[in-house]
């Protein structure tokens, strides 16, 4: 039961960093300013590396 509970917060969590990513990457397209561009790409690799992370897990079912 507890692992249910644990793999629907991942899902939760999945959907809401790639909504995340999404309107990073939208404001990236939007972006001019070389030091803003850096941090966006920064932050959207961040996101996706903790995505992936919690893809992994649920896929190895913890």
């Amino acid at each position: 039961m507890a692992k249910d509970a644990l793999s629907s917060l991942a899902g939760n969590r999945m959907g809401q960093l790639k909504s995340e990513i999404a309107d990073l990457k939208a404001q990236l397209k939007k972006e001019f300013e070389p030091e803003k561009i850096a941090e966006l790409k920064k932050l959207i690799r961040e996101k996706e590396t903790y995505y992936n992370i919690l893809a992994d897990r649920r896929r190895a079912g913890y």
